[in-house]
């Protein structure tokens, strides 16, 4: 690599320890960067989950979303503290009272606390979220506004769904070819050989949100080959030849294919809370139409029901279908009841010029008012997105809305950000990694998470005796 840069790299020290201390410089460079950026936070939010390494260690990280008077947003790993005893509320807060200490934030800054929904996170007793409350209250501030995890909210409720009739049989299929080596390989040899749609199935794992989904699909999609197969092998599974199983696995394919789809959705950095909102409710609308249009059996959003119709002349089965839809309603109902409290502030949030004044609070109303009547802030609330716009309003006339609005794009409306970390992590303190300290792995999380660029030059400055030119450092890190 790079061989007529020779020289250079011969004058750079590259051994373990001068690493690991770079590492944690560029680490500690990046934490007081986020200090200087959180001094001009007007709201905040954090997102928290917790699990466990290689190790058995639980790691509990805090990600933290705060928007200053300019509009400009900050999403941030905050800290990343490895807890190596309990994990209760009480423990998890003392590591979030010293983030705050860190950052140098108050409770009357906090809008928003968005959890994995855990009994020692959401917990309004011995929890964090209710150590939260009694610290709000001691500070005499208003209460944040407390959200479980969108993401992880719609993952339990298709886990609610009875659907073991059809993936029981088919996680054992799956596994019969998989789980042996001759077999998986004539498997994928056969599926070569005839130009199947797939080269090959993939295991299910139950922890992963979309597997269900992609096992299922490809299943279905490989049935006839699969069928083919075990019988081959003297192992003949007889439900691939039983229509009425075929039209459960199809429709349970198609179900799951749908929740996967509104899961990606509600994935990203930087998402909006009414725009998660916006989702959720355009999911149960859907939800309804397809109920109605599955009743009587049109499939035309459910592509695998629509596939084995045009094989099979046996019935669809209307009560298993019945049953699954109700199920899934009844928990989209209940697990979301927390956004639907917080309603009415994300659709004023979302379109002030649509909202009664009189519903608003006080210190809104005037300045709501007089946006409803300003024809040319309506053009700009069409044309720019939501950030964008309130950011254009004049300040000395809209300060309260202003900073209502700052509250609101805050509010982080999922965990995403902390489960796409410890899917790094996983790679990072690995079995052959495991003894990493608690401080290296925070550092190397932190400069694999963030969105600032490292101060080269300033950590340059604070040594006191370096040999290697600036450049010669920045070709370093960036090779």
């Amino acid at each position: 690599m790079c061989p007529e840069k020779m020289d250079l790299f011969n004058n750079i020290s590259l051994s373990a320890r001068t690493v690991a201390r770079r590492v944690e410089d560029i680490g500690s460079n990046i934490t007081n960067q986020l200090i200087n950026k959180t001094n001009d936070f007007e709201w905040f939010s954090l997102a928290l989950d917790e699990s466990t390494d290689i190790t058995d260690t639980a790691q509990l990280l805090l990600f933290i979303r705060g928007v200053n008077a300019d509009f400009e947003v900050t999403e941030e790993l905050a800290s990343m503290n490895s807890l190596h005893g309990t994990t209760t509320g009480e423990d998890i807060f003392k590591e979030v009272e010293e983030m705050l200490t860190k950052y140098n934030l108050k409770w009357n800054q906090l809008k928003c606390v968005t959890t994995d929904g855990g009994k020692n996170m959401s917990g309004t007793g011995k929890g964090l979220v209710g150590s939260i409350y009694t610290a709000c209250e001691n500070a005499r501030c208003t209460r944040p506004m407390v959200i479980h995890c969108i993401i992880h909210q719609h993952v339990l409720c298709g886990k609610y769904l009875n659907l073991s009739c059809v993936l029981e049989p088919v996680v054992s299929t799956v596994n019969f070819i998989r789980s042996r080596g001759l077999n998986h390989r004539q498997f994928r040899d056969f599926l070569s050989e005839v130009e199947a749609a797939y080269p090959d199935l993939p295991y299910h794992t139950a922890v992963r949100w979309l597997s269900s989904g992609k096992v299922l699909l490809r299943f279905f999609e490989l049935r006839a080959e699969i069928e083919i197969f075990h019988n081959e092998k003297k192992h003949p599974q007889p439900l691939l030849s039983n229509t009425e199983w075929l039209w459960k696995l199809a429709f349970a394919a198609d179900i799951m294919g749908f929740l996967n789809g509104f899961n990606l959705k509600l994935q990203g950095k930087t998402v909006l809370t009414c725009e998660t909102y916006t989702a959720v409710k355009s999911f149960q609308r859907q939800l309804a139409l397809i109920e109605s249009q599955i009743m009587s059996s049109c499939f035309v959003h459910f592509p695998c029901c629509q596939t084995l119709k045009e094989e099979v002349d046996s019935p669809f089965p209307h009560e298993f279908a019945g049953d699954i839809f109700s199920e899934l309603k009844k928990q989209f109902q209940q697990r979301f009841s927390d956004l639907d409290a917080s309603a009415e502030d994300i659709s004023r949030f979302e379109n002030p010029f649509n909202c009664t004044i009189e519903e608003l609070p006080p210190n809104l109303q005037l300045e709501v008012i007089n946006l409803q009547c300003d024809n040319m802030l309506k053009g700009k609330f069409q044309e720019n997105n939501l950030t964008e716009f309130y950011k254009c309003l004049p300040s000395d006339e809209y300060g309260e809305l202003r900073s209502y609005a700052r509250g609101l794009i805050s509010v982080f409306g999922s965990t995403y950000l902390c489960e796409k970390t410890f899917s790094k992590m996983k790679y990072v303190k690995s079995q052959y990694r495991s003894a990493l300290t608690d401080e290296h792995l925070q550092s190397i999380m932190m400069i694999g998470s963030t969105n600032f660029d490292p101060q080269f030059e300033e950590m340059l400055s604070k040594k006191n005796n370096f040999i290697h030119p600036i450049s010669s450092l920045k070709l370093c890190f960036k090779q």
